[in-house]
């Protein structure tokens, strides 16, 4: 290993002193060029962008106001945990850094995220805060930002008065030709040409009171389900890509309901969406916002969407297109390309060492003696209840188990002491640990291990296995990542949760579309269909394609709260009311925060552990 780093080293060497001849090469012969190739500075792309946010803490802070330039106008959310605020930068954009400004409340523990969709996230930064100004240097590439809180302090909300995103300037526009002179006499065939094409009357008509604006009414669609925003933006824009527009106009709009859109991937049927100016198709309407009466306008409200065009003078465009053409063309690309290529060669050894050092194996020692650690959990948990049973002692709540070398631990729901043997207790009463060996070859229970039906094996983390139950969680447990992994992760949890020695043969439903199918699992269109169904007995799986509605949050809460209420609620997506909320990565990591890093891919594992 040492002499492939020795190799790597001298390669980056060289390749660094051959990049700077070549540089000072450019300079010398090409003296024009060398300033062109020069990074340009960070230029502020985040100011006058539509923003979004998880909540609003009233109508005044609303999130546009974290953009607006404005340092006395700011966003507030609500007064609970997680928020988020999101910013739409109008293009995929390469991000160099991020500067908040924060309130007094402010978040304690965040992360900074990019995204190509709007959906589906990368985290570039994550730590603590703790408040004043916050300058984040970091290198990504995405068209939205979004800062995601998971704490804050106090009991205020999350709450800022300037969001800036720093990044590469938008590219410059090709210089166009200079416009050519009207012929003075035009051909009767220019004639024709230039009489106007009457304009279609748009739907709807734009006639109203002073005040109208351009809105639609959300409906149900015949399946059911509510419309999305992407298709509203498609249908009446021709864009689906411009559903960003519709949510900036309606934020900060009291819906007939009470409530403000927040997450635009949530919708409720009877919701008003305001509509750009250029909105057309049956069903649009034109008149006063129904349902709600807005601020009034103040200075710091957020520009219009619509770019508004500087014209350049033809001497502007002439001397644009003489500098375009004052240097060589070919040997600039074959310089640029030689650059690239060779800071190609140069990276790529680094990335192959950090990738090696990233799959390093694990400690394995369990899976070379034993590859089936869910019999070998299994053993543990009867030797558990037969200890218990021996000594007269209950049976304690397990919060998780961690396969740690030549040891299993049990992480207990709450304390408890003293422990039967073979098990020790820890200083502070919340695990139990047991040599694997006793475990094997101690008395093991007869009696079912039904008892931890919910136990799931995430996967292996770098001190060893780690096993969690969701029962635990008594609420909604969250999976976010990109659609292929989190589908596998799902696969592999709900293998854990039917197939494991200690599984009780749970009912399993998934609502929702866009979810894998596995055999003999129900699939229904709403969640309505299943909520009356959910009886108590031995529960059974949900799986959600969406976050609840807050109705049937209150709902599902109410059924948690009940002990006897043992069912799992897996949302695929954030929940922003998950108890629990995991991360699945495409680099096969699993992310919870509450619990170590584990790798999901648990075939990996074992096959490591056989070499």
């Amino acid at each position: 290993m040492s002499e492939r780093l020795t190799r790597v080293a001298r390669l980056c060497l060289a390749t660094t002193l051959v990049t700077a001849l070549l540089v000072a090469l450019v300079g010398t012969v090409l003296p024009g060029v060398a300033p062109a190739l020069a990074q340009e500075d960070p230029v502020l792309l985040s100011q006058g962008k539509p923003a979004l946010s998880s909540s609003l803490e009233n109508n005044e802070h609303l999130a546009s106001h974290a953009v607006d330039g404005n340092p006395n106008t700011r966003w507030s959310s609500a007064f609970s945990d997680p928020q988020w605020i999101r910013i739409d930068l109008g293009r995929r954009s390469v991000v160099h850094r991020v500067e908040i400004d924060w309130e007094v409340s402010y978040s304690t523990n965040y992360r900074i995220e990019l995204s190509d969709d709007g959906e589906i996230w990368e985290t570039h930064w994550f730590g603590a805060g703790d408040g004043g100004n916050d300058v984040l240097d970091i290198l990504g590439e995405g068209r939205y930002l979004r800062m995601y809180s998971d704490s804050r302090v106090g009991e205020a909300g999350n709450s800022i008065w300037e969001m800036r995103v720093y990044g590469d300037p938008p590219p410059k526009p090709s210089p166009s030709p200079s416009p050519k002179k009207p012929d003075p006499k035009p051909s009767v065939t220019q004639q024709a040409e230039a009489t106007p094409t009457p304009t279609p009357t748009p739907v709807p008509s734009r006639s109203g009171p002073p005040g109208s604006v351009l809105y639609y009414v959300v409906r149900a669609t015949p399946d059911d389900n509510v419309e999305k925003l992407n298709d509203i933006a498609e249908r009446f824009l021709g864009d689906r890509e411009r559903w960003p527009e519709i949510a900036a106009l309606t934020e900060g709009h009291r819906q007939p309901d009470g409530e403000y859109l927040t997450d635009p991937r949530t919708l409720t049927p009877g919701w008003v969406l305001r509509m750009p100016k250029d909105a057309v198709g049956e069903g649009l309407e034109f008149g006063p916002l129904p349902g709600y009466e807005g601020p009034s306008p103040s200075p710091s409200a957020a520009p219009s969407l619509e770019p508004t065009p500087s014209p350049a003078s033809s001497g502007d465009v002439a001397g644009a297109a003489d500098a375009a053409f004052s240097v060589p063309v070919v040997p600039i690309l074959l310089v640029v390309g030689g650059l690239v290529l060779l800071a190609v060669l140069g990276l790529v050894p680094l990335w192959l060492v950090r990738r090696r050092k990233r799959h390093e194996p694990f400690d394995d020692s369990l899976l070379r003696t034993d590859t089936s650690a869910a019999w070998t959990v299994d053993r543990a948990l009867r030797v558990l209840m037969a200890a218990c049973e021996r000594d007269g002692l209950e049976i304690p709540g397990t919060t998780g188990v961690f396969i740690e070398g030549s040891s299993l631990r049990l992480r207990l729901t709450n304390p408890a002491s003293p422990a039967p043997a073979p098990w020790q207790v820890s200083e502070d009463g919340q695990s139990w640990s047991a040599p694997l060996a006793k475990l094997q070859s101690g008395a093991a229970s007869e009696s079912p291990t039904t008892r931890f039906a919910r136990l799931v094996n995430l996967g292996m983390g770098e001190t060893g296995r780690v096993l969690v139950d969701f029962s635990v969680a008594r609420g909604v447990i969250s999976l976010d990542g990109p659609t292929r992994v989190r589908h596998e992760v799902l696969r592999r949890w709900l293998g854990e949760l039917t197939g494991n020695p200690w599984s009780n043969d749970p009912r399993v439903v998934m609502v929702g579309n866009g979810l894998p199918r596995p055999e003999q699992v129900e699939h229904l269109a709403g969640i309505e269909q299943v909520l009356p169904e959910l009886e108590v007995g031995d529960g059974g799986v949900l799986v959600l394609s969406q976050a609840p509605s807050a109705a049937q949050q209150d709902l599902l809460a109410a059924r948690f709260a009940g002990p006897e209420f043992t069912w799992v609620v897996i949302v695929l997506g954030q929940a922003p009311s998950a108890k629990w909320r995991f991360t699945a990565g495409d680099d096969g990591w699993l992310r919870s925060g509450f619990l170590p890093d584990v790798r999901f891919d648990e075939q990996t594992a074992v096959r490591r552990g056989g070499e």
